[in-house]
């Protein structure tokens, strides 16, 4: 079975089961992810069911975050937020949708990362404007369409990426960087190529799942050299 063939299928399957994903969402869940818990309330997007979330909190052992100052924006449970404090960063959680942001309270609580990790409740940028970051955080939303409602608006949004990819440059802080996962199976990867007159992208990891091919990029200010802290 040829890849575009098996893609294909896949989407169909992806449908099938985010209708499965709906009805479980009115329940809260409880993942254990590389040994940290994490709750999912009702309506808060789940980075581990769709893994997208889990693929990019792995990669940030490849980084010195020790006292960083980090951006989870649209941090959904705040799987970004909790790992990156684990690893001693401060943290700024946001999202838009306010379930979210209380989800991300929660789990900084359950893992006591409270006094590391605060939250916002507001559209991209526009409760951060006069703070600068060492890393951005990003798990965007992935197709492009009117969002049905807040909870929707993780899946789906007319320009939410296209206003990210302008933006983030304005929130870094000095040698700070962006780093952001992103699925084949989405359609928005067009818009990071067009960015490209402006903006710099490196590579952290990709894997194909056969199915899909998840992508993890830093992206930076093309102005400027990359010298982020590594491990």
């Amino acid at each position: 079975m040829n890849s575009l063939l098996l893609r294909s299928l896949h989407r169909k399957f992806l449908m099938l089961q985010r209708q499965w994903w709906r009805v479980d969402l009115k329940r809260a869940r409880l993942h254990h992810v590389h040994g940290t818990p994490l709750i999912i309330l009702p309506d808060v997007f789940d980075g581990v069911l769709t893994r997208t979330g889990v693929f990019l909190v792995e990669t940030l052992h490849d980084l010195d975050l020790h006292n960083a100052r980090v951006l989870d924006l649209g941090c959904g449970s705040g799987i970004g937020a909790v790992f990156a404090a684990q690893r001693g960063a401060r943290v700024m959680a946001v999202d838009v949708n306010p379930d979210a942001t209380r989800n991300a309270q929660l789990n900084a609580l359950l893992s006591h990362l409270e006094n590391q990790i605060d939250t916002r409740t507001g559209d991209l940028f526009e409760t951060v404007r006069d703070e600068r970051f060492d890393l951005i955080l990003f798990n965007p939303p992935y197709y492009h369409g009117a969002p049905r409602d807040a909870a929707d608006a993780a899946w789906r949004s007319r320009d939410t990426f296209e206003r990210f990819l302008d933006q983030f440059p304005k929130q870094l802080a000095p040698h700070g960087r962006a780093r952001i996962v992103l699925s084949s199976d989405g359609d928005i990867e067009a818009s990071l190529a067009a960015a490209a007159a402006h903006l710099k992208t490196n590579l952290v990891r990709r894997h194909d799942f056969h199915n899909e091919i998840l992508t993890v990029y830093d992206l930076y200010p093309l102005c400027r050299k990359q010298s982020f802290r590594q491990d």
